[in-house]
């Protein structure tokens, strides 16, 4: 069974290598919108807010956060959506595993690309603009995980939902921008309307933003609450999932 499910990782990848115009939006559109930033505002002084830091020094929570939802939120709704439409989904239900080998392959893979994506662009920050290091890498690196997953399981609930390619890509589109808006990562939210931000700190990519952000940077203090946010959020999601595939014949 671990053998075919590595096999199964293989053929998700090879997907993409075979379709690279689609490994090259999930890489290069995140890392084009970081870059503008840097360009553009990198050499600003915080220090009235963070002494010591400039804007180029927080850029690499915004590519966290930019990462995980365009890799997990279209690349997971849009192609597993692909799956539902081509009926490969309900092949696979009867092949060992089953579905949940091939989402969960499919999930790895877009961790892998997120990954690959996320260091790239902190490399070119480093590189470019000689960045301050995390405070607290391991616990980023967790966070990253986290967060990932969530917006995974959120695309992959989009697809259950709309189960075509299409609507998947209109509905991530439609969820993705407010949340990116909304994160914190482009904008300080507490300069918005009060309406704003409240619903911003109702969405995942605002919590996600704070953790990274706060152990990202020194000596800044943790946001449990963001954290237990994430955690129901998870947990939230996965019956969430299995609801929208059940009612759909033979997935």
């Amino acid at each position: 069974m671990r053998r075919a499910w590595v096999l199964q990782v293989r053929n998700q990848a090879l997907g993409f290598v075979r379709e690279p115009a689609v490994l090259v939006f999930n890489l290069l559109v995140p890392l084009f919108i970081v870059l503008i930033e840097a360009v553009a505002f990198g050499s600003t002084d915080l220090q009235a807010q963070l002494p010591g830091y400039r804007v180029v020094d927080t850029l690499p929570a915004l590519a966290c956060i930019m990462f995980a939802m365009i890799i997990g939120v279209f690349g997971m709704s849009v192609g597993l959506a692909s799956m539902i439409e081509s009926r490969t989904l309900a092949g696979a239900s009867l092949r060992p595993g089953g579905v949940p080998f091939m989402v969960t392959a499919y999930a790895v893979v877009l961790l892998v690309i997120t990954v690959i994506g996320l260091t790239a662009s902190i490399a070119v920050l480093f590189i470019g603009w000689h960045i301050r290091p995390p405070s607290q890498p391991l616990l980023v690196a967790l966070i990253v995980l986290l967060g990932t997953t969530i917006m995974t399981l959120l695309g992959a609930w989009i697809a259950g939902l709309v189960g075509s390619p299409r609507a998947a890509q209109g509905v991530a589109s439609a969820i993705f921008f407010p949340m990116l808006f909304l994160s914190g990562a482009i904008f300080p939210i507490d300069s918005i309307p009060l309406g704003l931000q409240t619903l911003a700190k109702a969405l995942p990519g605002y919590h996600m933003y704070e953790l990274v952000a706060a152990l990202w940077l020194v000596d800044q203090p943790f946001p449990a609450w963001s954290l237990a946010y994430l955690g129901v959020a998870m947990l939230l999601l996965v019956p969430a999932i299995r609801l929208s595939f059940s009612r759909r014949e033979g997935v």
